[in-house]
């Protein structure tokens, strides 16, 4: 990782550059559309609020990752996990131990939280990203995500 890499949290004055790295994570995801607003919003309501981590990775001032990470209660662990929901670092800022460093800081954020998993959702077509957690330490599990769209009021 290059010396200069600064670990930190994340700051209202960065939402632009946030939604920009979404955007770069979502481009790759089959499931997900890049949407400014929604990343925004999203963006907006884990700043600073509960039990959520939003990091980012500076480099020579400039932001070329970002983690974010919610705890959940586990009831097959009986206590707190952590549900890892985006890791982006842009494209030439990549192999350099970036990501690493931003998982390592949401890992130890949520081991002071007494969090015994962290969990994550990568696509399944996306061999880089599975290569990548798994050099992390992560592995695939026989859970199958699935999901459904709510509709809200007023759409």
């Amino acid at each position: 990782m290059p010396a200069a890499v600064i670990i930190r949290e994340a700051r209202l004055g960065d939402l632009d550059t946030l939604v920009g790295l979404l955007g770069l994570l979502f481009g790759l995801e089959a499931d997900f559309a890049a949407d400014a607003r929604r990343q925004r919003s999203g963006l907006e309501q884990m700043l600073g609020k509960g039990p959520r981590a939003v990091l980012v990775a500076e480099v020579d001032g400039q932001v070329v990752g970002l983690a974010t990470a919610q705890v959940l209660i586990s009831t097959a662990e009986g206590g707190p996990a952590l549900l890892v929901e985006d890791v982006v670092v842009r494209p030439e800022s990549r192999g350099l131990g970036i990501g690493r460093a931003l998982l390592a800081r949401i890992e130890a954020w949520g081991l002071r939280l007494g969090a015994t998993r962290l969990q994550l959702l990568a696509d399944r077509d996306n061999a880089p990203a599975h290569a990548f957690y798994r050099a992390c330490g992560f592995h695939p599990t026989n859970l199958v995500c699935l999901r459904r769209t709510v509709p809200t009021a007023g759409k």
